[in-house]
């Protein structure tokens, strides 16, 4: 099959020939439709998350129609659509047990090391190179092979390239609202960052029933996208009186700051557009080393920091609620997307994330299987 290969951080993606083993006990086969591309990928691609993240086959974000079951599985069938959560919970580890399913212990080392639950890998160069999974499931290829535990079906009226975004942009920023800042009606929230993630954010937000939702960026092309999601005001971030034109929008101090940039400066931000007794959410991913400040003595305005991985819920059940929402219409999944392209154009989108434009790229690794999706 075809797949993109990161050979080593910082040089070009390679659309290449690789094998893939069948599915193991408790695995199956998918044949990709479509992969969202996310900021995420392009982190791992630098080499900002951590060293020996390659070789190996990226993407996390995903879906498509199960081809091959491994022995043992019953909880699906072949022709099944389906989306993936990068992040499979063993429900018995310590984490599972206090409801942290994002930071199970097995499904964590797995998704890490770019492994299947046993260990082993199933990707590999024609000159038997092993191929790390990218995030456990590796979705710029045309095929992957999963634990079958990751898998959530799709509802058959949501089309697969609309479902690709759900098992992570979606899950990501509606968890975010949802399960961490727990939005109630008529508050008042500040959103930093309106790319594909971010984008999920405002529609959750007003969905929860936010009064103002200030969206923050630097495109105005984006804050456009950010309105039509359902953002009350849109705030250019330049110059240093972006705090003081959020706050005037608002009208004061917002409830909830939500950041989904992860930058040092966008992290401040967020603190000081906050009200006292107010917290700020953290979505975004940052690399290793970036440190981020705040004036320590503004603590004693009960003003306060919190992390957000993943959504922090159970994220096989958050994308099979969010799925369906998506498919009764609840959820406008195609506004996120800016550009639709091909295996061949994940550089490219690489390329654009760097740049900082456009909202959400989408990847169509198998039209028929896609579903009719946008020039």
């Amino acid at each position: 099959m075809r797949a993109a290969v990161l050979r080593e951080p910082g040089q070009p993606l390679e659309v290449t020939e690789v094998l893939l083993d069948p599915p193991g006990p408790g695995e199956v086969r998918v044949r990709l439709a479509a992969a969202g591309v996310c900021h995420s990928d392009l982190h791992l691609a630098e080499g900002r998350l951590g060293s020996g993240r390659w070789p190996m086959v990226p993407g996390h974000e995903g879906a498509g129609v199960v081809e091959e079951l491994g022995e043992g599985v019953t909880e699906l069938a072949v022709g099944d659509r389906v989306g993936f959560s990068f992040m499979p919970a063993c429900g018995s580890c310590e984490q599972c047990r206090a409801g942290r399913f994002t930071f199970c212990h097995p499904g964590s080392e797995a998704s890490f090391r770019g492994t299947m639950m046993d260990g082993t890998r199933r990707l590999h160069l024609p000159d038997g190179t092993e191929l790390q999974h990218g995030l456990l499931v590796a979705t710029f290829a045309e095929l992957n092979v999963v634990p079958a535990g990751v898998c959530v079906r799709m509802p058959d009226d949501l089309p697969l390239w609309q479902a690709a975004l759900v098992g992570c942009a979606v899950v990501t920023g509606f968890g975010a609202v949802r399960n961490v800042a727990r939005v109630r009606l008529g508050e008042r929230v500040c959103v930093i960052g309106c790319g594909g993630v971010g984008l999920q954010v405002i529609a959750a937000a007003r969905l929860s029933g936010a009064g103002v939702v200030v969206a923050v960026d630097r495109e105005e092309a984006k804050l456009e996208r950010a309105l039509r999601q359902g953002a009350t005001h849109g705030v250019v971030a330049s110059g240093d009186d972006t705090h003081r034109r959020v706050m005037e929008a608002a009208g004061g101090g917002v409830d909830h700051a939500i950041e989904v940039v992860g930058r040092p400066e966008t992290i401040r931000l967020a603190w000081d557009v906050l009200r006292p007794g107010a917290t700020a959410v953290i979505v975004g991913l940052a690399g290793r080393g970036v440190e981020a400040s705040v004036p320590a003595i503004e603590f004693l305005s009960d003003k306060g920091l919190k992390g957000c991985f993943y959504g922090s819920g159970m994220p096989t059940v958050d994308i099979a609620q969010l799925a369906g929402l998506a498919a009764q219409g609840r959820i406008d999944l195609a506004g996120t997307v800016s550009h639709v392209t091909t295996l061949d154009g994940i550089e490219e989108s690489f390329a654009r994330l760097r740049r900082g434009e456009g909202a959400r790229s989408i990847a169509i690794m198998d039209a028929r299987l896609a579903g009719r999706a946008p020039d």
